[in-house]
């Protein structure tokens, strides 16, 4: 929020399409039982002629938010609600606590942009975790 002010953005997005087989299953008056089955991103924030994609990362070393990231770019080309920016250049933002050049390197291969970010009460919430999941796995790798 503080960093996009003046433009649309939305937190918790559902992105994807249902199944035919799914929809046909809920009644109409029912329909918004269909976001259960959609992905959720963190954010999507729409600015003048491109759209953000942003998954925030808070453990070290969750890997996997890069795939997600690339899964949540193709389901936002499907997703109705953001029909109108479809044919919209989508950067794609891992907003994480702890970055390494390993997560960096797998990152940029991915066309992601690695920021890093943390808030003090996200530092406290990180010294509750147990060591081994303090320390990133893959943070002693050279790039690949």
């Amino acid at each position: 929020m503080k960093t996009y002010p003046a433009f649309t953005w939305k937190l918790n997005v559902r992105l994807g399409k249902p199944t035919e087989e799914i929809k046909e299953g809920i009644p109409e008056k029912r329909a918004g039982l269909l976001q259960v089955y959609k992905l959720i991103v963190d954010a999507v924030v729409i600015s003048e002629n491109k759209v953000t994609i942003i998954e925030c990362v808070v453990r070290p070393g969750e890997y996997y938010k890069i795939q997600q990231l690339n899964t949540y770019e193709r389901a936002f080309k499907v997703t109705e609600e953001f029909r109108q920016y479809w044919d919209w250049p989508v950067e794609k933002i891992i907003l994480t606590t702890e970055t390494d050049p390993f997560m960096e390197s797998e990152a940029a291969r991915n066309n992601i942009r690695v920021v890093k970010f943390t808030e003090p009460d996200i530092e406290a919430y990180k010294q509750t975790l147990r060591k081994r999941q303090i320390t990133p796995r893959g943070s002693g790798l050279e790039p690949i």
